[in-house]
């Protein structure tokens, strides 16, 4: 069992819920400082956080930390068993030193059609991780058992958790964190439904550009993962 679900930590709490909220996800919690959506393929944790510390940690879910971390070491990727910020689990490490956590937890549902969700679409969590060496991340994500679906320009790859969401290497000058969706629906609709609420947002293409409540960019690609 692996989800993708990517935590913010964001000064923009409320904000951000509410913009969750329209682009369709749901609210699985919210006990006011933490926050947890589900988008029917991968999750989003969203933390109560200072401006000045505002970031994306690239996390997933799991069903026995214990177990993975078994194969993932057999595998030879470096994993621990780990109190993660939010419950026990497990800590992943990276030959660059760049480490991220896996939750336990007893949901093992599996991704939703998108004509079950409430706006008839479906939004797919896609976290993507920056590094100078993707060629390593790839061989990580590959270990801890995402599955592969296709290479991406600079070395990186989209790769597949089997309950729930994507997640993509792409290389960059340093480590780092970036949250987007693909979303099966038309682009033009979305952008009228955020409009509407007042969310500033624009159509590129095939790319649905968002801005978030503390200042960053949300991507929303059109099409499918395959």
């Amino acid at each position: 069992m692996l989800r993708v679900r990517p935590i913010i930590f964001t000064s923009a709490f409320e904000a951000t819920l509410t913009q969750f909220h329209t682009l369709g996800l749901s609210c699985l919690e919210n006990d006011g400082d933490w926050a947890q959506f589900d988008s029917g393929n991968g999750k989003i944790g969203v933390f109560r956080e200072a401006p000045e510390l505002n970031h994306i940690e690239l996390a997933f879910e799991l069903r026995d930390a214990a177990i993975f971390v078994r194969r993932t070491l057999a595998d030879g990727t470096a994993a621990e068993l780990a109190d993660t910020v939010t419950g026990p689990g497990a800590q992943v490490t990276a030959p660059d030193g760049f480490s991220f956590e896996l939750t336990a937890s007893e949901d093992l549902s599996l991704p939703r059609p998108a004509e079950s969700q409430p706006t008839g679409s479906r939004l797919t969590v896609v976290q993507t991780w920056c590094t100078p060496h993707p060629e390593e991340a790839n061989a990580v994500l590959a270990n801890i058992g995402a599955k592969p679906v296709r290479e991406l320009p600079g070395g990186g790859a989209l790769f597949r958790a089997k309950n729930g969401g994507l997640v993509a290497t792409a290389r960059g000058e340093g480590s780092g964190v970036v949250l987007g969706f693909m979303y099966e629906g038309e682009l033009s609709t979305l952008a009228a439904r955020l409009a509407a609420a007042g969310v500033s947002a624009a159509v590129d293409g095939d790319v649905l550009e968002v801005n978030t409540p503390d200042g960053g960019r949300l991507a929303v690609a059109a099409g499918q993962e395959s």
